[in-house]
């Protein structure tokens, strides 16, 4: 081996390489436009499940920037909050909201802008008050999250139905079958029972009385008319007897009021004593 290699400067030019190279990466891959883009805020109150950040962001299918930061909100109330940087010559107008879409078949999620039409005013972002975008549910994750429920509830149904199969391999056994045939008989004992009660019964006498129904009803009309004519005539008979002897009461009550009037006077008299008589004209 040479003396005269110097190792301390060989690793020092390994490093300067190396760190030359870093740099080029570096600079062939950077994105001139970052310095370019403008912050915006979008919020969600879907699932975002599949979104990343550094997910692209895409104005009616051009990209235009990227998710910067996904982070949770609960208040004012819960949602999940999007950090957006998008190109300073985004036009972002008042009618644009935010959709997630799915790119291709990776299940990845990506953010869609788009805009009702291009009447609305633009709307200019800054570092200190980010411009907020609002969002719509996409067609396609809401159809695809409601695919997901069926699929729960259709597995939650063959659970069911291999639990409803289970028992009624259970129904198999001898001491069920012994308990439905008993089951079974004294329903048969029943219906038989009731067969001969019904035989048992008369027609013709149902018929006969059903015939004679009419005149039991006239006959109780009838007696009951005669009952209220006695209770009538009892009445008119009491009623005569108690103003015969309100007419007899009459004189006596009169009678006893002068007797009453005169033992006032009497009692009076008998208080007070009895008084001279004043001297007549001439006396």
């Amino acid at each position: 081996m040479n003396p005269r290699i110097n190792y301390t400067l060989v690793g020092a030019f390994v490093l300067l390489l190396l760190a030359a190279g870093l740099m080029f990466i570096s600079w062939m891959t950077q994105d001139s436009r970052n310095s370019n883009r403008l912050p915006y805020v979008t919020y969600f109150y879907d699932s975002v499940s599949g979104l990343n950040e550094r997910a692209p962001v895409k104005y009616r299918g051009v990209p235009v920037g990227y998710v910067e930061r996904i982070s949770l909100v609960t208040e004012p109330e819960e949602r999940v909050r999007l950090d957006l940087r998008l190109d300073a010559d985004t036009p972002v107008r008042t009618d644009t909201y935010a959709t997630l879409q799915y790119q291709g078949i990776t299940g990845l999620l990506f953010v869609e802008l788009q805009s009702l039409g291009n009447s609305g005013a633009r709307l200019l972002s800054t570092e200190s008050e980010p411009v907020i975008i609002p969002s719509q549910t996409s067609r396609l994750v809401e159809l695809t999250e409601n695919l997901d429920q069926a699929i729960l509830e259709f597995n939650q149904l063959a659970q069911s139905v291999n639990q409803l199969s289970r028992q009624l391999n259970n129904l198999v056994d001898d001491d069920m079958k012994h308990q439905l045939i008993n089951t079974l008989s004294a329903i048969e004992q029943l219906s038989n029972t009731a067969e001969r009660r019904l035989q048992g019964i008369d027609p013709d006498y149902y018929r006969q009385l059903a015939g004679r129904f009419p005149e039991i009803l006239e006959r109780a009309e009838t007696s009951l008319s005669r009952q209220l004519e006695l209770l009538g005539e009892q009445l008119n008979s009491l009623s005569d007897d108690t103003r015969s002897s309100a007419r007899q009461l009459t004189p006596l009550m009169r009678q006893t009021e002068q007797l009453l009037e005169q033992l006032r006077l009497e009692s009076n008299s008998w208080l007070r004593g009895n008084r001279s008589q004043p001297p007549g004209p001439g006396e």
